[in-house]
């Protein structure tokens, strides 16, 4: 009978050994499943890789054409600006003509006014003298 007690002892031991083994085992893959991603199948990959593919494509497209629009708004501010300084020196021109003109006119107006004053002293000098 301690025969069959040491076997019974030792198979108990075995399976207890195998149970805890067991145990372990599922603990490390319930562990690694729970805090790995999720795997997506390769056509679900390909299809979200086509479907970034697109997206870029049409933001670099969308991209060309913002690009484009903005430099033809440049172009065009840069010709204004141009063609507005072509109108400020030429108004530019035209005020130093007339302040020229305006400073010929003052002289005209101050020598009369001179001729006129020495012509009233000189009539004023006959009546007193």
């Amino acid at each position: 009978m301690a025969a069959s007690s040491k076997s019974s002892q030792k198979a108990k031991n075995v399976v207890i050994c195998l149970l805890t083994l067991w145990s372990l085992i599922s603990l490390i893959i319930i562990v690694v499943w729970a805090t790995s991603p999720d795997w997506k199948g390769a056509a679900q990959c390909n299809a979200e890789l086509r479907d970034a593919k697109e997206k870029l494509v049409g933001s670099r497209s969308m991209w060309e054409q913002n690009k484009k629009a903005l430099e033809e708004k440049v172009e065009k501010e840069r010709n204004e600006v141009e063609r507005r300084a072509a109108e400020i020196l030429l108004l530019l021109g035209h005020l130093n003509a007339t302040n020229t003109s305006l400073v010929d006119c003052r002289q005209e107006v101050v020598s009369d006014r001179k001729s006129q004053l020495s012509q009233m002293f000189s009539r004023w000098r006959k009546l007193i003298v």
